[in-house]
């Protein structure tokens, strides 16, 4: 859990201001115990009190974040990017009293033409089966230059079976329409990786990327953390990218919750 989202939790459990250093210490565990203890009703079916301390402070900090009406995900204990990005969030709503106003009025959710999952492991698994199953070799209608070795290009790629014809026509519609020099000037052809059995950076739930439904395209210039004023995806000149993804029901992390902008997976939020 990153200092900032500590800081978050310590003044949603109210501590002592001299308490309040983003050091996850004995006494923030024992103190995310002791709320539990009183308010963990709403999850006692997951046991948390067999859980390691630092994976109960993750589910108080996710159960404050729900009280003050943000998303974090599933109350599991796993610290992950949309937890990350809740906290964010509940620090906003500690700092300025209301959460923050939407970054970007004119977004609306993409359709699910393909009935995509939910991004649990549960509905991933009822989908698409085991982590790393029914892969099948796609061949790329232009060619990827590997983001971390612009000298190595790749004609082809791994995904999940159910996903090739929809990955397939989301680029084959984006070399149409902006062509291939295009393409290589916004960097559409960088490839940041697919198929990728891990878990998710920052947590221990397994990654989309484990089930070949997840690409990662141009990650130096749209980091992890970079938000639309910094992100490159987030400009005017991918507005078409984006639409050919969100046609098919693929969902963009930047596009829906502001950061990961190089990501983009066939699993709902």
């Amino acid at each position: 859990m990153q200092k900032s989202a500590v800081i978050t939790l310590q003044q949603a459990l109210q501590l002592n201001d001299a308490d309040v250093d983003g050091a996850l210490n004995t006494q923030t565990l024992a103190a995310c115990t002791q709320w539990l203890q009183t308010n963990g009703a709403a999850v006692a079916a997951l046991n948390w009190q067999s859980w390691p301390s630092q994976r109960q402070a993750v589910l108080c900090l996710q159960l404050f974040c729900r009280q003050a009406g943000v998303n974090p995900g599933e109350p599991d204990g796993w610290w992950g990017p949309q937890t990350a990005y809740a906290a964010e969030q509940l620090a906003a709503v500690q700092q300025q009293g209301k959460l923050p106003a939407a970054w970007r009025d004119s977004f609306t959710t993409p359709g699910n033409p393909n009935q995509w999952p939910l991004d649990r492991e549960a509905e991933l698994r009822a989908f698409y089966g085991e982590p790393g199953s029914q892969l099948v070799k796609l061949s790329l209608p232009y060619p990827l230059r590997l983001a971390w070795d612009l000298s190595t290009t790749v004609l082809s790629t791994q995904c999940h079976k159910k996903v090739a014809a929809s990955l397939q026509k989301v680029l084959e519609q984006v070399v149409l329409y902006y062509g291939f020099d295009a393409v290589q000037q916004l960097r559409l052809d960088l490839y940041g990786g697919g198929f990728n059995l891990r878990a998710k950076r920052g947590g221990s739930s397994l990654s989309t990327h484990s089930w070949g439904i997840a690409f990662d395209f141009d990650p130096e210039h749209n980091q992890l953390k970079w938000n639309s004023s910094k992100a490159a995806f987030a400009g005017p000149d991918y507005a078409y990218w984006w639409q050919c993804w969100e046609d098919e029901g693929w969902v963009s992390l930047g596009r829906s919750r502001n950061f990961d902008w190089m990501h983009v997976q066939a699993a709902r939020l």
